[in-house]
Parts: structure tokens; sequence; C-alpha cells
């Protein structure tokens, strides 16, 4: 892959070489993922991942691709998959960060031919556990749509998107991506928990009363891409009975995405009112609410749960 055009820019932003390096195995990765996709390889693969959720057979291949371009990367020590129970380890002299990842993100979309992604977090060191939002060096996410981007966010460098062209090359599209703090797009997942949460649906109501925008896909990785796009927007996953903690993880999806918001200067909280990038992620399949977006709609959300 041609990775002039990306290196490029990161070398005007004072990237560190070891994270321009890993970012441009993260973009080899993604290349090969949308390969694979465009081949059509989505059929049930028969197994389960550690949540004991049914795999695709695209769900396997892109956890391969993602764990063997890292590893051949040299700079990783501790890998965590969302797809694997157990994390992996790489002894190299030159391992300098962690990466969690969920390898597809919204798989259950593919057979429907929605946009899914993948998404990382990058930390520093030579463990996941302790490590918090605030630690993250960099975060990336892939929406592979009729358009394949791949979303960059670096520690007080910003929110930048490249694009995959015909030739393999991923060109700067968007520079500096912002968020603002008020929105009128909305994405109100986990609605199983108006059972549980009256004010949930009384939300979600207000939010219909006041003809606000319904953008929602199924997936975290197109709705939240859709929102960084228009620029604003909310997204909610609450706690239900099923899942009292919400059903998205805290290190392969949650806290790479609050990062991410964050640099655009956006919000994420849990359901409690804690920042999600000050959680400390205590296990790899950790799980947390949130609520993301919009600074002033994500606080009018979570204080409206409160109340």
């Amino acid at each position: 892959m041609n990775s002039q055009a990306i290196n490029h820019f990161l070398r005007q932003k004072n990237v560190s070489p070891e994270v321009r390096s890993l970012l441009y195995h993260i973009a080899r990765s993604v290349k090969y993922i949308n390969f694979s996709l465009r081949a059509g390889n989505t059929g049930i693969s028969g197994t389960q991942n550690f949540s004991g959720e049914s795999q695709l057979k695209l769900d396997v291949l892109a956890d391969q691709i993602i764990s063997h371009e890292l590893e051949n990367s040299d700079l990783v020590s501790i890998l965590a998959s969302e797809e694997k129970d157990m994390l992996e380890e790489f002894p190299s002299s030159r391992a300098k960060f962690v990466v969690a990842y969920d390898p597809l993100d919204g798989s259950s979309l593919v057979d429907a031919n929605l946009a899914i992604g993948s998404i990382f977090g990058i930390w520093s060191g030579e463990k996941l556990e302790g490590k918090k939002g605030t630690d993250m060096e960099a975060a990336a996410y892939a929406v592979y749509g009729p358009r394949v981007t791949l979303t960059v966010a670096l520690r007080d460098r910003g929110v930048h998107e490249f694009e995959l062209n015909d030739v393999g090359e991923f060109l700067l599209t968007r520079e500096n991506i912002r968020i603002e703090k008020k929105s009128k797009y909305f994405a109100p997942g986990n609605l199983r928990a108006c059972e549980v949460l009256p004010a949930y649906k009384k939300l979600v109501d207000t939010w219909v009363a006041e003809k606000r925008t319904l953008r929602y896909s199924g997936g975290m990785v197109p709705d939240l891409h859709h929102m960084l796009s228009k620029g604003q927007g909310i997204f909610c996953y609450p706690g239900c009975a099923k899942h009292p903690d919400g059903k998205l993880r805290l290190a392969f999806e949650c806290a790479p995405f609050a990062f991410l918001f964050t640099e655009a200067g956006g919000l994420a909280l849990d359901q409690k009112g804690t920042n999600i990038l000050k959680l400390p992620i205590k296990e790899p399949h950790q799980r947390t609410t949130i609520f993301i977006g919009s600074e002033d709609e994500v606080k009018h959300a979570v204080n409206f749960l409160k109340k």
C-alpha cells in the first residue's frame, strides 16, 4: 500500500515514527479487510466469539488480518480483540504499545448491505489492565461503505479523515473535524431499556416531539461516523434488565470513540455521568453504558435520566 500521503500528513503533525508506523499497519489491515468484503466472504463461520455471539467468516478473517498486521509491526506488546477471550502477547525489543480493537463492528448488518467498520484504541505500555481513555496515544476507526474511510484521532492533534482511493492510497479528505455543542440528530440505542428506564422513553419522545432527526442503523461505527460527518449528534446506549452495565465494550468500542469525540470537541459519559475517558479498564471485555456526541446534548440526556 502506498502510504506516502498519510505518512506525510502525520509527519507534518509531528507524530512519532512509532505511532506513524503503527497507523500504517492499521491502514494496511483496513485495506485487506475491504478486499475480503468485496470478495463476499460473509457466511456464518459456525463459531462464537467470547461473548457468545455467532461469528461470520468475515469476523474471523478480519480478526486474523489485524492480528497478523500488528504482530508484524513489532511495535505491539499486547493485543486485545473483541473476538477473543485471551490477550495476545508479542515479545519484541521494539514493542511499545497496547492495541485494543473490534475487527468488525456491526457485522450483523453485512447481510443487509449496510455500512460496517473496525475500531482501534492505542495505548503506550505493556499492559491493558488499569489503562484509561485519558492514557491513549491515538484512536482510529474505519468505515466500509460506498467509500472506505479511515478516521484517526491523535492526542492534542485533532481528528482527521482519510479515504482509500482506487490505487490503494489513503488520501486526506477532512482535517481537524469538529462537533458542535448542540444537535438536531439523535441515535437512541437499546430501546429495550425503556422498560426499566421510563425516563429514557420520555427523553426519546421529547426528541421526537421537538422534530429532531432520527439516524440509527444498528451499527456504532456508521452512526458515530454520521455524527462526525455532520458535525453534530448524540448516540445513546443505556443499561437494561439484561445488560444493566450496557452492552458495548469499554476497551474495544467506547474508550476509542470517547477519545475521538473528545478530540473533536464532543463528550462521552456513562449513564451515571462519569466521563468514559476516566473509566479504568479492569478486564478486556468490560462493558459500559455510553452517551456520546455533542456536549450539551450528552449532558442534558444524562441529567434527564438522573431526574
